[in-house]
Protein backbone atom coordinates (compact mmCIF):
# COMPACT_ATOMS: atom_id res chain seq x y z
CA UNK A 1 0.00 0.00 0.00
CA UNK A 2 1.41 3.29 -0.65
CA UNK A 3 1.80 5.84 1.73
CA UNK A 4 0.26 9.38 1.67
CA UNK A 5 2.89 11.01 3.31
CA UNK A 6 1.32 14.43 2.88
CA UNK A 7 -1.57 13.12 4.83
CA UNK A 8 0.84 11.84 7.58
CA UNK A 9 2.45 15.35 8.01
CA UNK A 10 -0.21 17.45 8.04
CA UNK A 11 -2.01 14.95 10.72
CA UNK A 12 0.97 15.25 12.72
CA UNK A 13 1.15 18.44 12.83
CA UNK A 14 -2.47 19.45 13.66
CA UNK A 15 -2.09 16.84 16.86
CA UNK A 16 0.88 17.94 18.18
CA UNK A 17 0.86 21.24 17.31
CA UNK A 18 4.70 21.46 15.96
CA UNK A 19 5.81 22.26 12.31
CA UNK A 20 6.16 19.14 10.04
CA UNK A 21 8.25 19.21 7.13
CA UNK A 22 8.17 16.52 4.56
CA UNK A 23 12.15 15.73 2.43
CA UNK A 24 11.86 14.08 -0.79
CA UNK A 25 15.39 12.47 -1.21
CA UNK A 26 16.78 15.13 0.38
CA UNK A 27 14.79 18.11 -0.45
CA UNK A 28 12.18 20.06 1.25
CA UNK A 29 8.73 19.22 -0.52
CA UNK A 30 6.15 20.62 1.93
CA UNK A 31 5.72 22.38 5.46
CA UNK A 32 2.79 21.74 7.13
CA UNK A 33 1.39 24.34 9.96
CA UNK A 34 -0.96 26.88 11.19
CA UNK A 35 1.56 28.84 11.72
CA UNK A 36 4.57 30.07 10.01
CA UNK A 37 8.06 32.27 10.28
CA UNK A 38 10.46 33.57 7.03
CA UNK A 39 13.07 32.19 6.83
CA UNK A 40 12.17 28.90 8.23
CA UNK A 41 14.22 28.55 11.04
CA UNK A 42 14.43 24.54 10.41
CA UNK A 43 16.05 25.30 6.78
CA UNK A 44 18.85 26.85 8.35
CA UNK A 45 19.69 24.32 10.69
CA UNK A 46 19.13 21.49 8.11
CA UNK A 47 23.21 20.15 7.96
CA UNK A 48 22.57 19.65 11.41
CA UNK A 49 19.42 17.97 11.22
CA UNK A 50 20.59 15.31 9.40
CA UNK A 51 23.76 14.51 10.59
CA UNK A 52 22.77 11.94 12.49
CA UNK A 53 22.29 8.88 10.37
CA UNK A 54 19.34 6.96 12.44
CA UNK A 55 15.29 6.58 11.79
CA UNK A 56 15.23 9.16 14.38
CA UNK A 57 17.47 11.68 16.15
CA UNK A 58 17.17 14.96 16.94
CA UNK A 59 19.04 18.34 16.69
CA UNK A 60 19.30 20.90 19.53
CA UNK A 61 20.26 24.27 17.98
CA UNK A 62 22.87 26.96 19.97
CA UNK A 63 19.62 28.80 20.66
CA UNK A 64 18.22 25.80 22.80
CA UNK A 65 15.57 24.66 20.02
CA UNK A 66 14.78 21.31 19.56
CA UNK A 67 14.13 19.57 15.70
CA UNK A 68 13.01 15.82 15.40
CA UNK A 69 14.01 14.08 12.27
CA UNK A 70 12.17 10.71 10.91
CA UNK A 71 13.52 8.43 8.35
CA UNK A 72 11.19 6.00 6.48
CA UNK A 73 12.56 3.02 6.31
CA UNK A 74 11.09 2.08 3.06
CA UNK A 75 11.68 5.26 0.95
CA UNK A 76 13.86 7.99 0.54
CA UNK A 77 11.29 10.37 2.78
CA UNK A 78 11.90 12.33 5.73
CA UNK A 79 9.74 14.03 8.38
CA UNK A 80 11.19 16.89 10.15
CA UNK A 81 9.03 18.19 13.42
CA UNK A 82 10.33 21.42 14.96
CA UNK A 83 11.42 24.51 16.19
CA UNK A 84 10.40 23.22 19.59
CA UNK A 85 11.06 24.93 22.64
CA UNK A 86 11.07 23.85 26.65
CA UNK A 87 9.73 27.44 27.20
CA UNK A 88 8.59 29.96 25.03
CA UNK A 89 11.46 32.64 24.57
CA UNK A 90 11.37 36.45 25.89
CA UNK A 91 12.83 39.44 23.87
CA UNK A 92 15.95 38.50 24.64
CA UNK A 93 16.19 35.31 23.73
CA UNK A 94 14.21 36.11 20.57
CA UNK A 95 16.60 39.00 19.42
CA UNK A 96 19.36 35.79 19.94
CA UNK A 97 17.95 33.20 17.73
CA UNK A 98 17.36 35.83 15.16
CA UNK A 99 20.94 37.27 15.41
CA UNK A 100 22.08 33.35 14.90
CA UNK A 101 19.67 33.13 11.78
CA UNK A 102 21.43 36.61 10.23
CA UNK A 103 17.66 38.33 10.79
CA UNK A 104 17.04 42.23 12.28
CA UNK A 105 16.21 42.00 15.79
CA UNK A 106 13.17 44.15 14.87
CA UNK A 107 11.36 41.03 14.12
CA UNK A 108 11.40 39.45 17.99
CA UNK A 109 8.10 40.91 18.41
CA UNK A 110 7.45 38.67 15.11
CA UNK A 111 9.01 35.71 16.09
CA UNK A 112 7.97 35.56 19.62
CA UNK A 113 4.25 35.06 18.12
CA UNK A 114 5.27 32.29 15.86
CA UNK A 115 6.94 30.31 18.94
CA UNK A 116 3.35 31.07 21.31
CA UNK A 117 1.75 29.34 18.19
CA UNK A 118 3.83 26.24 19.07
CA UNK A 119 3.70 24.16 22.22
CA UNK A 120 6.26 24.17 24.34
CA UNK A 121 7.52 20.62 25.32
CA UNK A 122 9.82 19.53 27.75
CA UNK A 123 13.17 17.28 26.95
CA UNK A 124 11.98 14.46 28.35
CA UNK A 125 8.16 14.70 27.00
CA UNK A 126 9.38 15.88 23.31
CA UNK A 127 11.52 13.21 23.13
CA UNK A 128 9.05 10.66 24.56
CA UNK A 129 6.78 11.86 21.66
CA UNK A 130 9.67 11.13 19.30
CA UNK A 131 9.71 7.39 20.45
CA UNK A 132 6.21 7.25 20.09
CA UNK A 133 6.28 8.40 16.31
CA UNK A 134 9.04 6.20 15.51
CA UNK A 135 7.29 3.33 16.71
CA UNK A 136 4.28 4.37 14.03
CA UNK A 137 6.43 5.07 11.71
CA UNK A 138 8.84 2.53 11.25
CA UNK A 139 8.10 0.05 13.61
CA UNK A 140 11.03 0.88 15.85
CA UNK A 141 10.90 0.56 19.51
CA UNK A 142 13.20 2.81 21.14
CA UNK A 143 13.43 4.42 24.89
CA UNK A 144 14.17 8.15 25.48
CA UNK A 145 17.85 7.15 26.58
CA UNK A 146 18.46 5.57 23.22
CA UNK A 147 17.88 9.20 21.74
CA UNK A 148 20.80 10.88 23.79
CA UNK A 149 23.83 10.07 21.71
CA UNK A 150 26.34 12.18 23.98
CA UNK A 151 30.14 11.23 23.95
CA UNK A 152 31.03 8.16 26.50
CA UNK A 153 34.49 8.90 28.26
CA UNK A 154 34.67 9.82 31.93
CA UNK A 155 36.36 13.08 33.04
CA UNK A 156 38.13 11.57 35.64
CA UNK A 157 38.86 7.88 35.83
CA UNK A 158 39.44 5.91 38.36
CA UNK A 159 43.47 4.49 39.03
CA UNK A 160 46.39 6.01 38.37
CA UNK A 161 47.67 7.98 34.93
CA UNK A 162 49.33 10.57 33.02
CA UNK A 163 48.38 13.91 33.25
CA UNK A 164 49.08 16.72 30.79
CA UNK A 165 48.13 19.03 33.29
CA UNK A 166 51.21 17.98 35.68
CA UNK A 167 53.38 18.33 32.93
CA UNK A 168 52.37 21.60 31.67
CA UNK A 169 51.84 23.36 35.31
CA UNK A 170 53.33 21.05 37.48
CA UNK A 171 50.93 20.19 40.04
CA UNK A 172 47.01 18.68 40.63
CA UNK A 173 47.43 17.27 44.05
CA UNK A 174 43.93 17.40 44.70
CA UNK A 175 40.07 17.22 43.70
CA UNK A 176 40.18 21.15 44.35
CA UNK A 177 42.78 21.92 42.11
CA UNK A 178 41.74 19.64 39.70
CA UNK A 179 38.54 21.35 39.44
CA UNK A 180 40.48 25.07 39.50
CA UNK A 181 42.07 23.54 35.98
CA UNK A 182 39.09 22.77 34.67
CA UNK A 183 37.30 25.48 35.35
CA UNK A 184 39.83 27.82 34.22
CA UNK A 185 39.68 25.69 30.67
CA UNK A 186 36.07 26.21 30.52
CA UNK A 187 36.59 30.06 31.60
CA UNK A 188 39.11 31.20 29.05
CA UNK A 189 37.67 28.50 26.32
CA UNK A 190 40.43 26.30 26.12
CA UNK A 191 39.23 23.85 23.80
CA UNK A 192 42.60 22.37 22.86
CA UNK A 193 43.60 22.07 26.58
CA UNK A 194 40.45 20.14 27.66
CA UNK A 195 41.03 17.64 24.57
CA UNK A 196 44.05 17.15 25.90
CA UNK A 197 42.95 17.08 29.45
CA UNK A 198 40.52 14.12 28.69
CA UNK A 199 42.71 11.90 25.98
CA UNK A 200 44.91 11.58 29.91
CA UNK A 201 42.69 13.17 32.73
CA UNK A 202 44.21 13.78 36.23
CA UNK A 203 43.21 11.25 38.94
CA UNK A 204 40.98 13.15 41.48
CA UNK A 205 38.16 11.90 43.64
CA UNK A 206 34.33 13.94 44.57
CA UNK A 207 33.33 13.58 47.89
CA UNK A 208 30.45 11.06 48.60
CA UNK A 209 27.15 13.02 48.11
CA UNK A 210 25.03 9.99 47.70
CA UNK A 211 24.45 6.26 49.03
CA UNK A 212 24.04 5.00 45.52
CA UNK A 213 26.48 5.13 42.54
CA UNK A 214 24.33 6.64 40.11
CA UNK A 215 23.02 9.00 42.09
CA UNK A 216 26.61 9.70 43.08
CA UNK A 217 27.21 10.21 39.67
CA UNK A 218 24.22 12.68 38.99
CA UNK A 219 24.98 15.10 41.83
CA UNK A 220 28.21 14.91 40.83
CA UNK A 221 27.32 16.15 37.19
CA UNK A 222 24.68 18.66 39.03
CA UNK A 223 27.61 19.99 41.00
CA UNK A 224 29.57 20.34 38.25
CA UNK A 225 27.27 22.06 35.45
CA UNK A 226 26.57 25.38 38.14
CA UNK A 227 30.55 25.27 37.84
CA UNK A 228 31.09 25.41 35.00
CA UNK A 229 28.01 27.33 34.14
CA UNK A 230 29.82 30.15 35.99
CA UNK A 231 32.79 29.71 35.02
CA UNK A 232 31.19 30.27 31.25
CA UNK A 233 29.52 33.57 32.65
CA UNK A 234 33.11 34.21 33.71
CA UNK A 235 34.84 33.66 30.36
CA UNK A 236 31.93 36.27 28.46
CA UNK A 237 29.08 33.95 27.77
CA UNK A 238 25.56 35.06 28.31
CA UNK A 239 23.83 34.48 31.55
CA UNK A 240 20.47 33.65 29.44
CA UNK A 241 22.29 31.22 27.44
CA UNK A 242 24.41 29.78 30.19
CA UNK A 243 21.38 29.11 32.34
CA UNK A 244 19.40 27.36 29.98
CA UNK A 245 22.04 25.16 28.75
CA UNK A 246 22.63 24.16 32.38
CA UNK A 247 18.85 23.34 32.66
CA UNK A 248 19.04 21.55 29.46
CA UNK A 249 21.79 18.95 30.68
CA UNK A 250 20.48 18.92 34.14
CA UNK A 251 17.11 17.79 32.19
CA UNK A 252 18.85 15.46 29.80
CA UNK A 253 21.00 13.50 32.81
CA UNK A 254 18.06 12.71 35.14
CA UNK A 255 17.45 10.59 31.93
CA UNK A 256 20.35 8.55 32.43
CA UNK A 257 20.18 5.04 33.46
CA UNK A 258 24.22 4.09 33.99
CA UNK A 259 27.04 6.15 35.20
CA UNK A 260 28.95 5.46 32.26
CA UNK A 261 26.62 7.49 30.30
CA UNK A 262 26.34 10.05 32.85
CA UNK A 263 30.19 10.34 32.49
CA UNK A 264 29.33 10.99 28.89
CA UNK A 265 27.21 13.45 28.86
CA UNK A 266 29.16 15.83 31.34
CA UNK A 267 32.33 15.73 29.37
CA UNK A 268 29.82 16.75 26.30
CA UNK A 269 28.27 19.35 28.84
CA UNK A 270 31.78 20.92 29.39
CA UNK A 271 33.24 20.59 26.29
CA UNK A 272 30.13 22.53 24.96
CA UNK A 273 30.30 24.99 27.58
CA UNK A 274 33.78 25.90 26.58
CA UNK A 275 33.69 25.84 23.15
CA UNK A 276 30.60 28.38 23.39
CA UNK A 277 33.18 30.39 25.43
CA UNK A 278 35.77 30.04 22.65
CA UNK A 279 32.69 30.98 19.95
CA UNK A 280 32.23 34.65 22.01
CA UNK A 281 35.71 35.51 21.59
CA UNK A 282 35.56 34.76 17.36
CA UNK A 283 33.44 38.48 17.62
CA UNK A 284 30.23 38.76 16.14
CA UNK A 285 28.57 35.98 14.34
CA UNK A 286 31.35 33.47 15.45
CA UNK A 287 33.21 34.77 12.30
CA UNK A 288 35.11 31.37 11.02
CA UNK A 289 38.21 34.07 9.97
CA UNK A 290 38.11 35.06 12.93
CA UNK A 291 38.51 32.02 14.86
CA UNK A 292 40.98 30.82 12.57
CA UNK A 293 43.01 33.77 13.49
CA UNK A 294 42.53 33.10 17.32
CA UNK A 295 43.79 29.43 16.36
CA UNK A 296 46.81 30.65 15.10
CA UNK A 297 48.10 32.87 17.72
CA UNK A 298 47.29 30.31 20.48
CA UNK A 299 49.58 28.38 18.25
CA UNK A 300 52.14 30.89 18.14
CA UNK A 301 51.43 32.35 21.70
CA UNK A 302 54.92 32.16 22.84
CA UNK A 303 56.35 35.03 20.78
CA UNK A 304 54.60 38.69 18.85
CA UNK A 305 52.34 37.95 15.69
CA UNK A 306 51.98 40.18 13.32
CA UNK A 307 49.05 42.05 11.09
CA UNK A 308 50.99 40.82 8.23
CA UNK A 309 51.77 37.61 9.04
CA UNK A 310 48.10 37.22 9.91
CA UNK A 311 47.03 38.41 6.54
CA UNK A 312 49.01 35.88 4.78
CA UNK A 313 47.86 32.45 7.34
CA UNK A 314 44.43 33.93 6.22
CA UNK A 315 44.98 34.69 2.73
CA UNK A 316 43.30 38.13 3.08
CA UNK A 317 44.28 41.63 1.94
CA UNK A 318 46.05 43.12 5.49
CA UNK A 319 43.35 46.55 4.95
CA UNK A 320 40.81 43.97 4.82
CA UNK A 321 42.04 41.79 7.84
CA UNK A 322 42.14 45.34 9.96
CA UNK A 323 38.43 46.78 9.17
CA UNK A 324 37.21 43.26 9.74
CA UNK A 325 38.97 43.04 13.20
CA UNK A 326 36.96 46.32 14.17
CA UNK A 327 33.85 45.10 12.95
CA UNK A 328 33.76 41.88 14.23
CA UNK A 329 35.37 42.14 17.73
CA UNK A 330 35.82 46.02 18.24
CA UNK A 331 39.80 45.70 18.29
CA UNK A 332 42.41 46.27 16.16
CA UNK A 333 44.81 43.21 15.32
CA UNK A 334 47.16 44.09 17.41
CA UNK A 335 44.96 44.60 20.52
CA UNK A 336 42.97 41.33 20.14
CA UNK A 337 46.37 39.65 19.79
CA UNK A 338 47.39 41.69 23.37
CA UNK A 339 43.98 40.60 24.80
CA UNK A 340 44.34 37.11 23.87
CA UNK A 341 47.61 36.68 25.17
CA UNK A 342 46.98 38.11 28.60
CA UNK A 343 43.62 36.10 28.86
CA UNK A 344 46.30 33.45 28.92
CA UNK A 345 48.19 35.43 31.25
CA UNK A 346 44.86 35.52 33.86
CA UNK A 347 44.64 32.01 33.74
CA UNK A 348 48.09 31.09 34.38
CA UNK A 349 48.45 33.14 37.39
CA UNK A 350 45.34 31.27 38.61
CA UNK A 351 46.09 27.55 37.38
CA UNK A 352 50.19 27.23 37.98
CA UNK A 353 52.78 28.25 40.03
CA UNK A 354 55.15 29.98 37.26
CA UNK A 355 56.65 33.24 37.86
CA UNK A 356 55.75 36.34 36.65
CA UNK A 357 59.33 36.25 34.76
CA UNK A 358 58.23 32.83 32.86
CA UNK A 359 54.79 33.78 31.98
CA UNK A 360 56.14 37.00 30.51
CA UNK A 361 58.58 34.74 28.77
CA UNK A 362 56.45 32.06 27.80
CA UNK A 363 53.91 34.58 26.45
CA UNK A 364 56.89 36.57 23.78
CA UNK A 365 56.27 39.57 26.30
CA UNK A 366 59.83 41.80 26.06
CA UNK A 367 60.29 42.22 29.75
CA UNK A 368 58.38 41.12 32.84
CA UNK A 369 58.28 44.90 33.08
CA UNK A 370 56.45 45.38 29.90
CA UNK A 371 54.25 41.92 30.70
CA UNK A 372 53.03 43.63 33.81
CA UNK A 373 52.48 46.95 32.62
CA UNK A 374 50.37 45.60 29.74
CA UNK A 375 48.57 43.64 32.76
CA UNK A 376 47.74 46.64 34.29
CA UNK A 377 46.51 48.34 31.69
CA UNK A 378 44.49 45.48 30.59
CA UNK A 379 42.84 44.62 33.99
CA UNK A 380 43.38 47.18 36.14
CA UNK A 381 45.51 45.34 39.01
CA UNK A 382 49.22 43.77 38.78
CA UNK A 383 49.75 40.20 38.07
CA UNK A 384 50.73 39.86 41.32
CA UNK A 385 47.63 41.22 42.80
CA UNK A 386 45.25 39.34 40.52
CA UNK A 387 47.03 35.75 41.46
CA UNK A 388 46.58 36.86 44.82
CA UNK A 389 42.56 37.83 44.65
CA UNK A 390 41.98 34.33 42.49
CA UNK A 391 43.54 32.38 45.05
CA UNK A 392 41.58 33.20 47.42
CA UNK A 393 38.84 32.22 45.93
Amino acid sequence: MEVDYEYMANALASLSGVPVRIYREGRLAGLYHHSDFTPDPAVLEEKRIFENPGNVSYHMTDTFLFYGLFRMKHAPVSLVMGPVAQVNPDRAAACEILRSMGEAPGRARELMEYMQSIPTYPLRNFLQILCTLNYFINDEKLNVKDLLTDEALPLIPGGETSSPAKQQYGFVHNTYELEQLLLSIVEHGRVEDLSAMIASPPVGRAGIMANDAIRQQKNLFICTAALVTRAAIRGGLDRESAFSLSDVYIQKVELLKTCQEVMGLQVAMVRDFTRRVADATCGEKNDPRIRRARDYIFQHIDRRVTTEELSHELGLNRTYLCSLFQERTGMSVGSYVTALKLNEAKRLLEISDKSLEQIAAYLGFSSQSHFQNAFRKHTGITPGAYRSQRKMH
